[in-house]
């Protein structure tokens, strides 16, 4: 019982080594260009927007397909073999369904679940800025050149292995032992 415990407790923490870099919190929202291959599997789902059941002219999505970030409210359409964001005013909520005043027609191909994925898809490929992209290159003084030493991170995988054998080992003593007491 203690060694499927220790197991339980120590394997979650080596699954999220490495991450952290998913979500980028500045730069604008960017398209996604579509990748039949891997959208099922990130769980995006693509439906038209249909007329309001009651007939008037309102445009009702699923709040599932709405995106907030930096102050604004997004969604995501596809468009010519893209995904692309598109912001939107939002109205009045009816249950699971919100009311888009601006920014979205009935027809279009709307992403009703996967949007904060597309959502951080976007920032993690930003476009170089045009600073970036205009500032001409400047002459390298060879003489000052220095190389970086390489560093290493903390060793997270290894020190995981040793601590996950220690407890195994510790948690083996430990169910030896009483199992002594018992008899």
């Amino acid at each position: 019982m203690a060694l499927a415990t220790i197991l339980a407790v120590s394997t979650p923490a080596l699954a999220h080594v490495g991450h952290g870099d998913e979500f980028n919190a500045t730069g604008d929202v960017q398209r996604v260009e579509i990748n039949a291959e891997t959208d099922g599997a990130l769980g995006i789902q693509v439906v038209p927007i249909e007329p309001a059941v009651d007939g008037s002219a309102a445009v009702l999505i699923p709040v599932t397909s709405l995106v907030e970030a930096d102050g604004s409210t997004y969604t995501f359409v596809e468009y010519e073999g893209f995904y692309e964001p598109v912001p939107v005013t939002t109205g009045a909520s009816q249950g699971d369904l919100i009311e888009i005043t601006e920014g979205l027609s009935v027809g279009e191909k709307l992403v009703t679940q996967g949007g904060l994925t597309l959502y951080a898809q976007s920032l993690r490929a930003q476009p170089a800025t045009a600073a970036q992209e205009e500032a001409p290159a400047e002459p390298v003084d060879s003489s000052v050149i220095s190389v970086p030493t390489p560093t290493k991170g903390f060793p997270l995988l290894p020190v995981a292995g040793v601590g996950t054998v220690a407890l195994l080992l510790v948690g083996g003593a430990l169910a030896v032992a009483n199992n002594g007491k018992r008899r």
